[in-house]
């Protein structure tokens, strides 16, 4: 038992050190604490999978309640968490808000909220980090939210964002081959 913990620690120790020579290499801002961004990866993980697990069983409202249970946690700034971190917020708030808007009938929350929560969710960091899907998504979701509101010029500004941000990520992925 206490040999697997201590080759637990070594591997997330490893883990976390490549991640940062990932990052720097990158050119992306790198935790502060690798250890709080270690420890958000799994609860992210853990909520994914729970989420998943309730929509096979046909329980939304579970699933919703799940992701709002990580919404309310106390997220770590982009200097603690970097810019994954800022992204794993973006990952879940994207899937929540993707629920309520599939089931708009599981604990309703109207679309000026579910505005305010995406941009809660995209936070004053949104633009810092660096084009990737779950903030694609963010973006996306935002505008099909503003479109409901009836703000179409808000919206397709952000639906513009959104394919800008796709675009980035088509171009960077067309390079790599």
């Amino acid at each position: 038992m206490k040999r697997s913990g201590l080759t637990l620690v070594l591997g997330m120790l490893l883990g976390s050190g490549a991640m940062l020579a990932g990052l720097a290499q990158a050119g992306r801002l790198a935790p502060a604490r690798p250890d709080a961004l270690v420890a958000l990866a799994q609860q992210v993980e853990v909520a994914h999978r729970r989420v998943d697990l309730l929509l096979e069983q046909g329980d939304a409202a579970a699933a919703i309640a799940t992701l709002e249970a990580l919404r309310q946690q106390r997220w770590p700034s982009r200097e603690d968490g970097g810019d994954l971190g800022v992204e794993l917020r973006h990952d879940v708030y994207g899937r929540l808000v993707r629920l309520r808007l599939d089931f708009p009938d599981v604990d309703p929350v109207p679309d000026a909220a579910l505005l305010a929560m995406l941009d809660e969710g995209l936070g004053a960091d949104a633009r810092a980090v660096e084009a990737n899907p779950f903030t694609a998504r963010l973006v996306a979701l935002r505008g099909e939210v503003l479109e409901s509101l009836g703000r179409d010029d808000d919206a397709l500004g952000a639906y513009e964002e959104a394919l800008e941000l796709n675009r980035t990520l088509l171009e960077r992925e067309l390079e790599g081959m």
